[in-house]
């Protein structure tokens, strides 16, 4: 009885330190969002106080923090009081001094100081070093500046410095201490030099990796082959050269945006059907030749977008049988040739096609249109199609952006259409405007078309007045064509309308009274036409 008795005045003694240390720690900072109002003597502070919670035996274990001023050298020796601490996090506050060094051992599993303004240290990251245990290090997007000098012990699963201005290499102990470490990211930084190849060869518990944003540069890329669970890798805006590397089949995601990377290998993914890969992202880079062949192995691809490149050759027409699950296919601004592939409409999950600004030629496959169910985005702008403009377009109930500008499509307007953004400009469509084009018939039961551009074409007759319908429309562009007629009073009921140009057609009359209600219109063009009277 008597040590029972003896081992509770002992741990109550304890606690009432915590609490001690944390009041003091109350009273030496500004708390100007009153986060610690609750921290109050009289109550229990394992149960009632913002930001605490304590063990069994009532010692503090995680204390979080927000929105306060206070010098970085008071949190250290708060940490030190505090033996039973495991979890750390202060967000959102400024800090008066710096982080000092500290030879008390740290008992902390988990800190979380990130989006603090003026967080500095002593010498790099010293102020961690005592606490050997620690699984999760986030000092991410805290302006920190410096190089990352100071070993990270073996016990690190988490790493997140991102969006600082750290700067020179990274280290070489990182591949010696990162047995455990699941999670990196050092992505917004000014982080420079070239990567050995062996960097993470012994970081075979990566799940994630994220380097983007910094001024890595030179052909040598970190080996990812040999990171078997390695499932996310970021390395965009970079200049990374050289040939893209070779991955793991159980990587999921990889995005090296913006580099220099200028060849792929014959087969990006290692063995058909056993890749794991879902989305590849290669914009801006200087990727030449059939490209896309060399990623038809990448059987789980839904996100495929190697835009801003130098691709060559025809879209493969085996495409959808080896890509079966194809969601969003982009290629913009390349050298791609030839016809699109009929069969590209197997892909029956493509919700995106954006294609502009190609060699592409011949006509746009009408299946492309009757049997892409799910296909909400279709660009194919800048190429050189042509043939008669699909009237299977009626048919695709979900595409909500068509994009077909620049090219020599025929032939006359749909009238039913469930787009948003119709973009037809630069064509030779010919025939009048239908009727039908109006919120009856566009989007969802309650939306009508935001934008319409049909200039330049060979559009003739009036202005159907059913237009005025379109309460959703911000922007409409009828200019050149060989429109006739009158401009109906009904366009001054399209309230949300911004910019409208009608110019270089035929009109005649009177600019509608009507239009003085615009209150939105910041641009009107109706010049070279036939029109007289007041402007309202």
């Amino acid at each position: 009885i008597v040590f029972l008795i003896s081992f509770f005045i002992f741990s109550f003694s304890n606690a009432q330190e915590d609490s001690s240390v944390l009041l003091s720690f109350k009273n030496s900072v500004e708390d100007p969002s009153k986060t610690l109002s609750s921290w109050n003597i009289s109550d229990n502070f394992c149960q009632h106080w913002n930001g605490v919670a304590c063990t069994t035996k009532g010692r503090v274990s995680v204390l979080e923090l927000e929105h306060l001023t206070l010098p970085g050298s008071l949190l250290v020796s708060t940490i030190n009081a505090l033996p039973f601490l495991l979890e750390l996090s202060v967000l959102g506050s400024n800090f008066t001094d710096a982080m000092n060094s500290s030879e008390h051992a740290c008992s902390l599993e988990m800190i979380k100081l990130s989006s603090n303004q003026n967080m500095t240290f002593t010498s790099s990251f010293d102020a961690m070093l005592s606490c050997q245990g620690l699984k999760v290090l986030n000092l991410s997007n805290n302006q920190i500046d410096g190089k990352i000098e100071v070993p990270i012990g073996n016990a690190l699963e988490v790493i997140d410095v991102s969006h600082n201005l750290l700067s020179g290499e990274v280290p070489l102990f990182l591949s010696s201490q990162c047995r455990r470490l699941r999670y990196l990211d050092l992505s917004h930084n000014h982080l420079t030099g070239e990567l050995p190849v062996d960097l993470l060869k012994n970081c075979t518990n990566l799940q994630q990796i994220s380097l983007a944003y910094n001024s890595f540069h030179g052909p040598s890329f970190p080996s990812i082959h040999s990171l078997p669970s390695l499932e996310f890798l970021d390395a965009s805006f970079n200049n990374f050269t050289g040939p893209v590397p070779a991955i793991h089949e159980n990587l999921k995601h990889l995005n090296l945006s913006s580099n220099s990377f200028n060849t792929t290998r014959e087969n990006l993914c290692p063995s058909l059907n056993s890749s794991r890969l879902e989305s590849l992202i290669l914009v801006n880079n200087k990727l030449t030749g059939r490209v896309l062949d060399s990623v038809l192995n990448c059987s789980s691809l839904k996100m495929l977008d190697l835009s801003f490149n130098l691709l060559a050759g025809e879209i493969p027409s085996t495409i959808c049988k080896q890509l079966p699950k194809l969601e969003h296919f982009l290629a913009w601004v390349n050298n791609l040739e030839g016809q699109l592939p009929p069969n590209l409409a197997s892909c029956s999950n493509l919700t995106k096609i954006i294609l502009t600004f190609n060699n592409l030629s011949g006509n746009i496959p009408p299946e492309l249109l009757s049997n892409t169910k799910s296909l909400q985005w279709l660009s194919l702008s800048n190429n050189r199609l042509s043939g008669e403009f699909p009237d299977s377009l009626e048919h695709a109930n979900e595409l909500l952006v068509l994009q077909l500008s620049n090219n020599s499509l025929q032939g006359k307007l749909p009238s039913n259409m469930t787009v948003q953004t119709i973009n037809l400009r630069g064509n030779s469509l010919s025939g009048r405007i239908p009727a039908s084009l109006n919120a009856s018939f566009y989007g969802f039961s309650t939306s009508s078309p935001s934008f319409i551009d049909v200039s330049f074409n060979k559009l003739v007759g009036g202005i159907p007045r059913e237009l005025g319908s379109m309460q959703d429309a911000t922007y409409i562009s009828l200019a050149h064509n060989f429109l006739s007629g009158t401009i109906p009073e009904e366009l001054g009921d399209l309230k949300n309308m911004i910019g409208m140009d009608l110019s270089f057609n035929g009109l005649q009359g009177s600019i509608p009274g009507s239009f003085s209600s615009l209150q939105s219109l910041t641009g009107l063009n109706v010049s070279h036409n036939n029109l007289s009277g007041p402007i309202p």
